[in-house]
């Protein structure tokens, strides 16, 4: 659903990994992390019926994010500028997935008083 926050957040998120990816055109394997990163971070927009599932799907993007910079660490020891775009996309990622979880949450009580 577009009018919904955490599609902004899935959105910017999605975003923010593709000009990493693309900044990161010097190292094949960032490049192709950071894209995939983005391609998970787009689709996850389309999970919005599936709510749990969305808010899982959330978390491979923030983990892998992780992992490509305790990679990135010790290949590379000075950093860019745009390295830290996927960190702010993981905020971004942690923002959208509070706010599918409290979607849960009101869902779940609004079927509970039926």
């Amino acid at each position: 659903m577009i009018q919904r926050i955490q599609t902004v957040y899935l959105l910017l998120a999605g975003i923010l990994y593709g000009v990493a990816a693309f900044m990161e055109s010097s190292v094949l394997w960032a490049c192709i992390v950071m894209g995939l990163m983005a391609a998970v971070s787009l689709a996850d927009i389309f999970l919005w019926k599936q709510r749990p599932t969305q808010a899982l799907v959330c978390l491979l993007p923030m983990a892998v994010t992780l992992g490509y910079y305790i990679l990135l660490a010790v290949q590379q020891p000075i950093l860019e500028w745009y390295t830290a775009l996927p960190l702010v996309s993981v905020l971004l990622l942690f923002m959208a997935r509070k706010a599918i979880l409290k979607d849960e949450k009101l869902v779940r009580s609004l079927d509970r008083i039926r």
